[in-house]
């Protein structure tokens, strides 16, 4: 495939009514693909603004260290009164999982024993995606706030704002700079901070709602742009290829590096995995099971693990196109997913645990900090059903 080339402009500044699991699960999956639907089409519900140029004198943000708040500790199951809604999840660099809540004011940590640790941010704050910095700490968008926040291991919190009103700050991931690299939906560019909080937005050529990013086994950033229908390349220095994809409506969303050294990502709209080598050869695969590909991983056994909210499945997926398929019980909403440390597969669930699947198909739930007599404190495991075997994703 030809790329369109260009280059980014780059823009410098530094009580709980109990309800049964069957139901809670329904509910669950309303909660999620409406949410993630509407993230995908409105930008985390930030405005669009209007087109800026370039800025002439660059100007820094002040450091993370300048505007820290003071550290809190971990908050107490007492203080908190409703069933958490895991949302997004990403292994942290001290061994553990750590994850954001739905519209909540606190990120959680779970350890593969399955021990949870809720720390409470500033009331002001909806923590949405994130990511383990270079500096052991985790780094989040927070769209509401309009800002990047970071969060050490300690409970120290510290934010940087971004320079475009409600530019939709949307996912985020850890450079190949050592830098933290970030989209802004709305605002139509991607941005990157330093561990120190010197800010940089770079002005992509066209509009298309940048939504996943990743970077891939080249050195080069890569970006779901959903309302584009594209994937953007986008070199450290911000050249950028723009890859077209053939469907309009396709909606690509979750993107990652896979083992094979190529780019995965998901498309919400027309329910395939997409698959984009460095040379810009484009592959689409149709998903056997209903429903939508939310959130994607490369994981054990050198696959791509996907997983799909409707079909209550996980599917395992190897570089040739072959899959697995996970069946879940039906009161397990898988949404967010990623590796973990000790070889298995994380995902979370909005019913207030968080899954763990090992690579043959045994799950375990976890409850998340039991905030209220309706969450069981003990793990529940089963074992997910039998995979169907060898499905070879046919191409279109």
């Amino acid at each position: 495939m030809n790329p369109d080339h260009r280059i980014a402009s780059p823009m410098t500044e530094a009580p709980v009514v109990p309800i049964g699991p069957r139901i809670a699960a329904l509910r669950a999956i309303t909660l999620v693909a409406a949410t993630f639907l509407a993230f995908a089409i409105a930008g985390c519900g930030a405005r669009n603004p209007p087109h800026l140029p370039s800025a002439v004198n660059p100007m820094p943000v002040p450091p993370v260290a300048t505007v820290p708040s003071a550290p809190l500790p971990p908050s107490s199951a007492a203080q908190l009164s409703a069933i958490p809604a895991p949302f997004a999840i990403a292994r942290g660099t001290d061994g553990n999982l750590w994850f954001t809540e739905f519209r909540s004011h606190r990120i959680g940590r779970m350890t593969t024993q399955g021990d949870s640790k809720p720390y409470e941010l500033d009331t002001d704050v909806l923590p949405e995606r994130l990511v383990a910095g270079p500096d052991t700490a985790i780094w989040f968008t927070d769209p509401a706030g309009n800002r990047i926040g970071r969060l050490d291991p300690g409970g120290a919190q510290a934010y940087v704002p971004l320079r475009t009103a409600n530019s939709g700050p949307a996912e985020i991931t850890r450079g190949p700079d050592g830098n933290l690299w970030f989209t802004e939906h709305a605002a139509n560019r991607i941005g990157r901070i330093t561990p120190l909080g010197t800010l940089t937005e770079f002005v992509l050529p066209h509009v298309g709602g940048p939504a996943g990013i990743a970077t891939g086994a080249d050195g080069n950033l890569y970006v779901a742009e959903n309302s584009g229908d594209r994937i953007d390349r986008m070199s450290p220095q911000g050249h950028v290829d723009e890859f077209r994809l053939p469907s309009v409506g396709s909606l690509p969303n979750g993107i990652v590096a896979g083992p094979d050294g190529n780019v995965w990502f998901t498309e919400l709209g027309s329910h395939k995995l997409g698959r984009l080598s460095p040379a810009g050869d484009l592959t689409e695969y149709p998903l056997p099971a209903i429903g939508t590909p939310l959130s994607i991983t490369a994981g054990p056994d050198r696959a791509l693990w996907v997983t799909e909210p409707q079909a209550h499945a996980v599917f395992k997926v190897s570089s040739d196109g072959h899959a697995l398929i996970f069946y879940l019980p039906q009161t397990v909403v898988p949404s967010f997913i990623a590796d973990g440390p000790d070889g298995n597969l994380w995902f979370t669930e909005p019913t207030g645990k968080i899954g763990r699947l090992t690579p043959v198909g045994i799950l375990t739930e976890f409850p998340v900090a039991a905030y209220s007599a309706s969450v069981s404190d003990v793990p529940s495991v089963a074992a997910a059903g039998a995979p169907r075997k060898d499905l070879l994703l046919s191409k279109p």
